[in-house]
């Protein structure tokens, strides 16, 4: 993966001596930074977990046939307007409840 410097954000993360001497050593015989290599171990952790980025278009494309095919269900099914926003609000509140519940 190739990386930006304007997108790349600064963090830090504590190791431990074995994983520093470790890194430091494949950075010694690869001549590669520890920074690329921590970043190369974080980049296959997030492919082997299907972590995938989705660009904001393709979100925008998502959320406009969720609602097209919630219209086309509603119109469907001749669901009353005032009833969705009832149960709507009702499993907010539950849900609302249920986390208060949980913190108590």
């Amino acid at each position: 993966m190739m990386y930006d410097r304007c997108t790349m954000e600064r963090t830090n993360i504590y190791l431990g001596e074995r994983e520093l001497a470790g890194l430091r050593a494949v950075s010694r015989s690869t001549g590669r930074p520890v920074a690329a290599l921590v970043r190369e171990a974080v980049d296959a952790w997030l492919d082997q977990h299907g972590v995938t980025e989705i660009p904001e278009d393709e979100w925008s494309r998502r959320f406009g046939d969720l609602l097209g095919r919630r219209g086309r269900l509603a119109v469907a099914e001749q669901w009353d307007p005032d009833a969705v926003d009832a149960d709507v609000l009702r499993a907010v509140a539950e849900v609302r409840s249920s986390r208060a519940a949980r913190r108590r």
